[in-house]
């Protein structure tokens, strides 16, 4: 008892003691824990909670006497403590416990961590002896890859010069090929039963042909000249075979068409013409198109070509004019009063052959050649051998107009424009033929121009103006002049069938004798009849021509060009007046001068005619104007004249007499100016435009009258009685 009341006194120390031994172990553990595994936050903030606890000054609890006895009885029944020895083991003991109790939790985890570390350090050693594994493996692997592409090389080296050697054999074999073919292909060419339109004959010609080339691009290989000639004279040898054979083809059907001497469009005829070479035309093409193919590198299939060509188009050519010429023949006497007639039907013949020929021709051969247009053209001279004399022969303009339009729009322009290359050669000829006919109608015209324009005598009927206007006939075309008429009529003739140069040029000399002949018309109708008829003439048909011109999209100029030879005559007199310097050497030569001021000079002159009749228009107009006005207010134009010279004073009567004279000479001339001009123009609107300056003169002379009356007395102004401004435009109105 007296040893269990000393304890508590004994275990406080104890207590401190212990309690600062074991922060400093749990201090300890933790800086070995983060050494070994490294804990989060929150891991950390637990531990130290637990040493907070751990480190407070808290009393044991310590047993009562009761417990006490209990243990000294549980203690006494195995061992009593008899000595501080034995207190310190009990607590050491009890340390242990408190400890073991406090780190159980750690101990385990350690413990758990020393069994992760022994299993990692067993994969580590397991790693290592992996990879010394795997070392020696890709040790091994280098070794037999560095033999395999040893091995792979030696193959390579080797199939390349197995390829190189093989490439060698068949170059060999392939060059030796065109060595060893000339004994077959000889054999073949000499055989009797040898066949051009067989599968054989076109292969064996292009192996030729394969063998020529090869001895012309190898000079330098052994005997390749030798050889070159014997493939050249295979290839000749083939070639006049195969022309052989085109040609007696071309000639057999040619033989077959037993043509007798009747007209080309019967069908029976054209079934004959045609149907034979059709037939054999395919199987001719298919050996010509290696002909043709050929014929520009090689001067020997060339040749070949030519030759077919002017087999077949001498065989054609043959077969056709008899036939056409027949039919010409024919239709110039049946239609011997219609040329027109005549020459659409020969060239819509000609059209139709010669379309049929270029057809035919293609069925025979690919390319087109001269020797084709040759026989298109010889075909197409057979019209031209007729058509020439014919138009030769012809004067009339009409007729020659007609065929120059039927040959430019029916035969030109709708079927020659139109159908493209096969009638190229029969449109040269067509052109041909209408420039010999426009020629010839330029020629006929110009001649027309001079007898029946220009050279025209009018009678006395054609000058029957105006008695002709009051015939009111129904024929507007009747009341005009001759010439006027010719001249119209020329033109519309011309302009359908001529180009635009050859018709200005025709135009402008037609109108230019036209307006000569109306000229010389007025001034024989001034002799005849009167002044303002003469001038109203003139002013009617040269409207009448300006009118009529207008639709025409020309411009009726022409540039006249001529040289001058002026300067001649004054060079050749400083000549003569300077033969001291004819010899000397200097610019001061006088044949020197001569050569250069004496070069005859080139004008250039326009000649419109569209123009020259609005210039005589305007001309005769004027005339016309001043005439009627002088007419209408001459005693008024003579008597301010008079004033001029005058300085006396001028009497009323004298002025009255002159007022009088000038209406009494309005009242009995301006019906009849009126009259003529509705005669002669018949259009009121152009009759008041041409009588409108008229009465602006005669006012203009009745107020330079009035001017003079007003300086009178008022009562003799009176008595004068000169009529006012209204009073006079009144009296000179124009009611049509």
């Amino acid at each position: 008892e007296a040893f269990h009341s000393c304890i508590p006194s004994l275990i406080m120390p104890l207590q401190i003691s212990s309690g600062a031994v074991q922060s400093k172990l749990v201090k300890d553990k933790l800086v070995r824990w983060e050494e070994v595994n490294k804990l989060e936050d929150d891991q950390k903030d637990c531990i130290l909670q637990l040493a907070t606890w751990s480190s407070q000054d808290e009393p044991l609890n310590v047993p009562s006497a009761s417990d006490a006895r209990c243990t000294q009885r549980k203690d006494s029944e195995s061992e009593c403590i008899q000595n501080s020895q034995q207190f310190h083991e009990w607590f050491h003991l009890v340390e242990q416990s408190m400890k073991n109790q406090q780190e159980s939790g750690y101990i385990e985890y350690m413990e758990i961590l020393k069994e992760h570390q022994n299993r990692c350090n067993g994969i580590i050693d397991g790693i290592g002896v992996t990879l010394t594994y795997l070392s020696q493996l890709s040790e091994q692997y280098r070794v037999v890859s560095h033999t395999t592409e040893a091995l792979h090389d030696s193959c390579e080296m080797l199939m390349q010069e197995q390829k190189n050697l093989e490439e060698v054999r068949n170059s060999i074999s392939h060059q030796l090929v065109f060595f060893t073919e000339h004994e077959t292909i000889g054999t073949k060419l000499n055989s009797s039963s040898i066949n051009v339109m067989g599968e054989a004959f076109i292969p064996m010609l292009m192996k030729i042909d394969e063998c020529v080339s090869f001895m012309k691009d190898h000079p330098n290989y052994k005997e390749s000249e030798s050889y070159l000639a014997k493939y050249q004279q295979c290839l000749a040898r083939a070639l006049t075979i195969l022309r052989s054979y085109i040609v007696s083809t071309i000639k057999s059907c040619a033989a077959s068409v037993l043509l007798p001497n009747v007209p080309i469009p019967s069908d029976p005829v054209f079934a004959q013409l045609y149907s034979k070479f059709q037939l054999q035309g395919p199987r001719v093409k298919a050996l010509m198109e290696q002909i043709e193919e050929k014929s520009e590198k090689n001067m020997d299939y060339l040749q070949v070509m030519h030759d077919c060509y002017t087999c077949y188009c001498y065989q054609r050519q043959s077969l056709l004019l008899p036939s056409i010429s027949n039919e010409i023949d024919r239709l110039s006497k049946l239609h011997s009063g219609d040329q027109c007639t005549f020459i659409r039907l020969a060239c819509m013949m000609l059209i139709r052959i010669c379309e049929d020929e270029f057809t035919l021709y293609h069925c025979f051969f690919t390319k087109s050649d001269v020797q084709l247009q040759g026989l298109l053209e010889t075909i197409s001279s057979q019209l031209y051998d007729y058509f020439r004399p014919m138009v030769i022969k012809q004067v009339h303009l009409e007729s020659l107009a007609d065929i120059c339009s039927v040959l430019k729009n029916d035969v030109l322009e709708d079927q020659v424009h139109r159908k493209g290359s096969s009638l190229d050669a029969f449109g040269l000829l067509a052109l041909q033929m209408l420039e010999d006919a426009q020629e010839r109608l330029s020629f006929r015209t110009q001649a027309f121009i001079q007898s029946d324009i220009t050279n025209f005598a009018p009678s006395a009927g054609d000058l029957a103006y105006p008695e002709k206007l009051n015939q009111n006939l129904s024929n507007e075309y009747g009341m005009w002049f001759p010439t006027v008429r010719r001249t119209l009529i020329c033109l519309s003739k011309l302009y359908r069938c001529t180009n635009k140069p050859v018709f200005e040029s025709l135009a402008q000399e037609c109108l230019s004798a036209c307006i000569g002949s109306l000229k010389h018309a007025s001034h024989l109708l001034e002799g005849s009849k009167s002044v303002i008829d003469s001038q109203l003439f003139l002013v009617k048909h040269l409207l009448i021509l300006r009118e009529q011109i207008a639709p025409f999209n020309v411009s009726f100029s022409v540039s006249e060009v001529s040289l001058d030879f002026s300067n001649i005559k004054i060079a050749a007199a400083g000549l003569m007046t300077n033969t001291s310097r004819l010899f000397t050497l200097s610019s001061n030569n006088a044949f020197i001068e001569f050569m250069l001021q004496g070069t005859p000079q080139l004008t250039e002159k326009l000649l419109d005619s569209k123009k020259d009749v609005d210039v005589n228009l305007k001309e005769v107009c004027t005339e016309f104007i001043n005439a009627c006005s002088a007419l209408l207010s001459s005693p008024i134009t003579v008597f301010l004249a008079s004033l001029e010279n005058k300085k006396e004073p001028v009497p009323m009567e004298t002025y009255r007499d002159v007022v009088s004279d000038a209406s009494q000479r309005i009242s009995n001339k301006l019906p009849g100016i009126k009259k003529s001009m509705r005669l002669y123009l018949c259009n009121e609107e152009t009759e008041a435009i041409l009588f409108r300056p008229i009465r602006k003169q005669v006012m203009a002379q009745y107020q330079a009258l009035r001017n003079e009356i007003e300086k009178l007395e008022e009562e003799d102004q009176f008595i004068v009685n000169c009529p006012s401004t209204e009073q006079l435009t009144l009296t000179l109105s124009y009611d049509g």
